[in-house]
């Protein structure tokens, strides 16, 4: 008798388990769609009511929400919302998204704080890098202790060790001249970027342009860390279980999961290793200034300076100090050799300042350059860079789109790729046209459109380096080398998912060529 109560209180107690999680949900719905501060937002009443909706298109059809954004700005524009004034809309139950490039300099800007939106922080699985940090204060804390190192002066200084690794991975080029192996440039140029990433932040690179092979292990990396996030994003705890299981376990759910976890742990080690060595007289053995080691010895305080903050800033900075860099670099190497001509004017003007390929010009030369630089600007707007949109809050006060009153504590994002693929601003979009930035007047009005490093306070911290990598590297390799593509077409370099960064229909095959 007494069992027959105890399952009679525990299916009473399950009901009413189920019936208060039913009304919960019910009333949550209800709030999202009529209470909530931004209820009065146009947008699908789907994703105002679930993140399932942004989940569907990031997860199961694999970083699509970007485009999917993109569709609703032209649904709702055009007139499904007759008192509907302007293109923002609401895309998942707490955030807003706007589509008007004239408003990028009123997100994206110094005045005032800006924090990051934490459902998208998140999915990063890193809240201590300066990156991922989301509240304002702290986040120009953590920037000013790297700021210095990546201003321009300190990147003109760290030249002869990016020209020595621009060298280097000339001479693996030249090694395979004339054959017929076929070489990843997107996997060349991982490598290049990531050693001149390590080399400044640690003073000893991975060596990976010392490695064999085209090795396709980053980028790998990458991919994975794309899917996770969106994974993340909906399910936080998502990481730390993967990270938390056996490697075997891993390897058997998700073999590009290892990858990512290896990668975590290894930043871990060097944040120790660093710790360590700061302490001792090793630090006044360093060839050169180094990032991390300065930020152990920098005015932060302690909790600043742990292996666990430190990891997040390592991973931090190599993952963005070297994918987009060498993404842009391939897409440009892809553009100039299916245009030969831009790319014989390209060499001509290169030569005039450079006439031996092998005795490289100083960075300030090839600054001057007018179409060289049009050309990195041209690949740095067609790579797309950072695909996903940025969200910004205004964590005390409210800020305001024409006649909409956006509520204090609202992330509010904008797309670069959205931007940059605009065919109002730049006319046929998908063309590869280095001379759109030639004349002086029409650059000045590209410009203010032109924003693969964002803009305002929490812009990207490294694109001086990002630069100095894009013109050294161009300049040497379109000099010295003639590039024939191997099975590569556009559905190899176009954007076709947001998985973070950009990430073409094609992105198993990458950029390949042969060296002549």
């Amino acid at each position: 008798m007494f069992e027959i109560i105890l399952d009679q209180r525990k299916a009473v107690l399950a009901i009413v388990v189920i019936v208060v999680f039913t009304l919960y949900l019910v009333g949550l719905v209800i709030y999202r769609l009529y209470l909530s501060p931004i209820a009065k937002f146009p947008g699908p009443k789907l994703a105002a009511a679930t993140y399932l909706y942004e989940g569907y298109y990031d997860v199961v059809k694999r970083g699509k929400y970007t485009f999917k954004i993109r569709d609703l700005h032209s649904e709702y524009v055009r007139g499904l919302n007759v008192n509907f004034q302007g293109p923002i809309i609401r895309i998942n139950p707490s955030e807003l998204h706007i589509n008007d490039a004239d408003y990028y300099d009123s997100l994206y800007n110094r005045e005032g704080k800006w924090d990051k939106n934490p459902f998208y922080v998140n999915s990063f699985g890193n809240t201590t890098s300066g990156f991922g940090t989301i509240d304002h204060d702290l986040h120009r804390l953590r920037r000013a202790a790297i700021n210095p190192f990546f201003s321009k002066q300190k990147v003109t200084a760290l030249q002869p060790v990016i020209q020595r690794l621009v060298d280097k991975l000339c001479r693996r080029f030249e090694n395979v001249r004339g054959t017929d192996e076929i070489v990843s440039l997107e996997c060349a140029f991982d490598a290049f970027t990531m050693d001149v990433i390590t080399e400044y932040s640690l003073d000893t690179s991975f060596g990976y342009l010392d490695k064999p092979g085209w090795s396709s292990d980053f980028r790998e990396l990458e991919r994975a860390y794309g899917e996770a996030a969106y994974v993340q994003k909906m399910f936080p705890p998502y990481i730390a279980i993967m990270d938390s299981l056996p490697n075997w376990v891993t390897l058997w759910m998700e073999p590009r999961m290892t990858l990512l976890m290896e990668f975590f742990r290894h930043c871990h080690t060097i944040a120790e290793r660093m710790v360590k060595e700061t302490d001792g007289e090793k630090y006044q053995e360093k060839p050169h200034p180094t990032i991390f080691y300065e930020i152990i010895h920098s005015d932060l305080p302690p909790s600043e300076k742990t292996p666990k903050r430190l990891q997040g800033e390592a991973a931090a900075i190599l993952g963005a100090g070297a994918l987009t860099v060498a993404w842009t670099l391939a897409v440009a190497m892809y553009h100039l050799t299916v245009q030969p001509q831009k790319l014989e004017r390209l060499r001509a003007e290169i030569t005039s300042i450079m006439p031996d390929p092998k005795q490289p010009a100083k960075l300030q030369q090839l600054e001057q350059l007018p179409y060289l630089t049009s050309v990195i600007m041209e690949s740095l707007r067609l790579s797309n860079g950072i695909a996903t949109r940025l969200a910004r809050v205004a964590p005390d006060r409210s800020i305001y789109y024409h006649d909409w009153e956006i509520p204090q504590g609202t992330p509010v994002g904008m797309t670069s790729t959205l931007i940059h693929l605009n065919g109002d601003i730049f006319p046929n979009p998908l063309e590869f046209a280095p001379e759109r930035w030639i004349d002086p007047k029409e650059r000045q009005r590209l410009e203010r459109y032109f924003v693969p490093f964002s803009k305002g306070s929490r812009n990207c911290a490294g694109m001086n380096l990002a630069w100095a990598e894009l013109y050294m590297m161009l300049a040497s390799v379109c000099t010295r080398f003639k590039l024939e593509l191997y099975e590569t077409t556009r559905e190899d370099v176009d954007i076709y998912s947001d998985m973070l960064i950009a990430e073409p229909k094609r992105y198993a095959n990458g950029v390949r060529f042969r060296i002549k």
